[in-house]
C-alpha cells in the first residue's frame, strides 16, 4: 500500500502556538493551571493534558488567583475582563488570526456597523467574535440563515476562521444581493484554505482517504465533507485503533490529511499503522523480508548489534585485540536497557504505536529475553574482570532507577528523578555506550590507557548522542505533551538539529586531528564515512524525506554497523572474535 500523507497534516500555527503555551505555563510549576475551555477540540490530547494536572473550567466558573490559559478560538471581552476582576493569572494564546477578526469586528461595530458571521453559530471562535458586535451581531451558515437577518443598514461580513471558502463565497453573493452596503473581509485562515484544496487535489492521486481529527472539531469535519464531495471512499478516524483495516485493504492508494487540532502524533500512527497491517499480510517473500526486518528493529536486536559492532571498532582505534566478550558484553547490556526503556516509556505509545503493539504481543518473549539479556552481561562482565563488572552494575542500577523518585522534595522542588533532569536520556545513554564500547575492551586486556581511548570514547558517545538526539527530535511532540524533559523539549527543534550538526562536524574533525598526529591508526581516516553516513540521514529526517518510523531506525542504527563494516575492511586479520 502507498500512503500519501498531506503536506498541511496537523496542527496550525494557533493551536500549536496554544499548545506551546500551554506546556510552558507547566513548567511553572503553578499549583492550578486551568484552559478556559477545552484547548483544542482532541479528545486525546485533553486526556493527555488532564492527566498531567491541567483543568477545564467553563464560562463563568473559574476560581480565583488561578492561571487560566485562553484557548486559541478567543472568549468574549467581558469575559476576559471577569477573570481579571477575579484576579486569576491569563494567560492569552488566543490564534493571532482570530485576534485580527476581533479587531476587525471591534472597529466597526465602534462606527455602528452590524456584523455577519459566516461560521457555525456554537463554535467557541464563533461565540468568542460576537462579544465584540456590540449586540449588533448575526450568524449564518446557509441560505435560510441569510434569509431570515432583519434589514441592515451598514453590514460588514466576517468567516470563522475554518470556514469553507465555498460556503463563505455562496453566503457572501446572498448578503450582497439583500444589504445595499456590505464591506466583506474573507478571515479564513491561509493554512484552511490550503488544506481544503490540497485535500481536493489528493482526492485525485489516491483510491481513498482518510481523515484524523476530533469529530468535536469543526474544521476536521470540513475536511471530511469536502473528501466525501469528491467521490473518494472516505474513512474519518480520531486514532489509529479506529481505522477500517479490512476496508481499506481494498485499495492501493491511501491519502492522509488531519485537521488542524491533531497533533502529529496521531497522524504518524494512522500512517505507520497503514503500513504495518500492509508488511504484515502473509504472502510474497518481500513482504516476509519485511517483517523480519520489522522484528530485527522492533526487538532492538538491531540496535544491540551495532553495539557490538562498535565495540569492535573501538578495540582497532585503541589496538585492543577485539574479543568475542567485548561484543557480547556490549550486546547484552544495550539489548537489555532498550527493552526495560520501551516497558517503561510513557512516551512511546504516542510516538510509535507499531512499537506498542509489537511489545504488547510478545511482552512475554521480550521481558524474558531482557532479563536473561542483562544477566548475560553481568556474567561476562565477571569473567572480564571486577572492573568491568562493576561499571555494568553501576549502569544497569542506573538504568532501573531512571524514572524513579530518588530526589527529595525537599531538596529537588522540579527534579525528582533522574529523567526530569533536561536532556539526561540522551547523555546517559551516550556515557553508558561509550563504557561499554570503548572503556570495557582496554580496561580488560593488557594495554593502558591512552589518548586513542578518549578519542574512542568520544567517537562512540558522539554517535550515540546524535542518535538519541535525532530520535528525541521525533518524538518531540509527544514527550512534550507526557512532560518528557528531553535535550529536544529543552531546546527546541531548530536548536537540536543545529547541536546534532555542530558535534558530528566536531567528531569528524577529531578523527581527522587524531588519526594525522598518530594517535589513531588510519581507521580513524575511513570512519569518517559513519560522520557523513550521519549528516546524511540527519538531513533527509530534516527535510521531510523519511516518514516511516522503520525506515528512520533502520538508517539511524545502521551507521553502528557501517561502523562495523568499516572496521572490518579495514583490519587485516579481520577479526570479529
Amino acid at each position: 500500500m502507498k500512503v500519501i500523507l498531506a503536506r498541511t497534516a496537523g496542527f496550525c500555527m494557533g493551536v500549536k502556538r496554544a499548545m506551546e503555551m500551554v506546556l510552558s505555563a507547566l513548567n511553572q510549576k503553578p499549583e492550578k493551571i486551568y484552559t478556559y475551555g477545552p484547548l483544542i477540540h482532541n479528545p486525546q490530547v485533553l486526556t493527555l493534558l488532564e492527566e498531567r494536572g491541567i483543568g477545564i473550567i467553563k464560562q463563568g466558573s473559574p476560581e480565583p488567583e488561578s492561571l487560566v490559559v485562553i484557548r486559541a478560538h478567543g472568549i468574549p471581552p467581558k469575559e476576559k475582563e471577569h477573570l481579571a476582576s477575579l484576579g486569576c493569572q491569563i494567560i492569552d494564546a488566543t490564534c493571532p488570526r482570530v485576534a485580527k477578526v476581533q479587531a476587525i469586528i471591534r472597529k466597526w461595530a465602534r462606527q455602528g456597523y452590524a456584523t455577519i458571521i459566516v461560521g457555525d453559530a456554537d463554535h467557541p471562535e464563533v461565540l468568542g467574535l460576537m462579544g465584540y458586535t456590540e449586540g449588533k451581531g448575526h450568524v449564518v451558515v446557509n441560505s435560510e440563515d441569510v434569509a431570515r437577518l432583519p434589514y441592515l443598514e451598514r453590514v460588514i461580513v466576517v468567516a470563522q476562521t475554518t470556514q469553507s471558502e465555498n460556503v463563505f463565497n455562496a453566503r457572501v453573493a446572498e448578503i450582497k444581493a439583500r444589504f445595499p452596503e456590505v464591506q466583506v473581509y474573507n478571515t479564513i485562515c491561509d493554512a484552511t484554505a490550503s488544506r481544503q484544496a490540497e485535500i481536493q487535489r489528493l482526492a485525485g492521486e489516491v483510491q481513498a482517504i482518510v481523515v484524523v481529527g476530533g469529530r468535536s472539531s469543526g474544521n476536521t469535519q470540513r475536511l471530511v465533507e469536502i473528501a466525501r464531495a469528491t467521490g473518494v471512499p472516505t474513512f474519518h478516524v480520531e486514532t489509529e485503533e479506529e481505522l477500517d483495516l479490512a476496508e481499506l485493504r481494498r485499495y492501493q492508494v491511501v491519502g492522509v490529511t488531519a485537521g488542524a487540532s491533531t497533533p502529529h502524533w496521531l497522524i504518524s500512527n494512522v500512517v505507520s499503522m497503514l503500513k504495518h497491517d500492509w508488511a504484515h499480510r502473509h504472502g510474497s517473500f518481500g513482504l516476509l523480508w519485511q517483517r523480519l526486518w520489522r522484528f530485527l528493529i522492533k526487538s532492538n536486536v538491531y540496535v544491540a548489534v551495532g553495539a557490538g559492532c562498535l565495540s569492535y571498532t573501538s578495540s582497532l582505534l585503541q589496538n585492543v585485540e577485539p574479543l568475542w566478550r567485548y561484543f557480547f558484553v556490549a550486546f547484552f547490556y544495550v539489548y537489555a536497557m532498550h527493552i526495560l526503556n520501551n516497558f517503561t516509556d510513557a512516551a512511546s505509545k504516542l510516538n510509535d504505536p507499531v512499537q506498542t503493539i509489537f511489545y504488547g504481543r510478545h511482552r512475554t518473549f521480550l521481558f524474558i529475553s531482557g532479563v536473561i539479556s542483562g544477566l548475560a552481561a553481568l556474567i561476562i562482565g565477571l569473567a572480564l574482570n571486577l572492573l568491568a563488572f562493576g561499571f555494568i552494575l553501576v549502569m544497569s542500577i542506573l538504568g532501573l532507577i531512571y524514572t524513579i523518585n530518588i530526589f527529595p522534595r525537599q531538596v529537588a522542588k522540579k527534579i525528582h528523578c533522574l529523567k526530569e533532569i533536561p536532556g539526561s536520556k540522551a547523555v546517559f545513554t551516550s556515557l553508558a555506550w561509550g563504557v561499554l564500547a570503548a572503556l570495557i575492551p582496554v580496561i580488560c586486556s593488557d594495554r593502558h590507557l591512552t589518548p586513542a581511548t578518549a578519542v574512542a570514547f568520544l567517537f562512540v558517545a558522539g554517535m550515540v548522542f546524535i542518535r538519541s538526539g535525532l530520535f528525541e527530535i521525533q518524538a518531540l511532540e509527544g514527550d512534550r505533551i507526557v512532560g518528557k524533559e528531553t535535550l529536544a523539549v529543552a531546546l527546541g527543534k531548530e536548536r537540536t538539529f543545529t547541536v546534532l550538526y555542530l558535534l558530528n562536524a566536531a567528531l569528524m574533525i577529531l578523527l581527522v586531528a587524531a588519526t594525522y598526529v598518530g594517535i589513531l591508526p588510519t581507521l580513524g581516516y575511513a570512519l569518517l564515512g559513519c560522520g557523513f553516513y550521519a549528516w546524511g540521514y540527519v538531513t533527509l529526517y530534516r527535510r521531510g524525506y523519511v516518514e516511516s518510523n522503520l525506515l528512520l531506525e533502520g538508517l539511524v542504527e545502521g551507521n553502528m554497523l557501517l561502523a562495523g563494516w568499516i572496521s572490518f575492511l579495514w583490519d587485516p586479520y579481520h577479526r570479529i572474535f
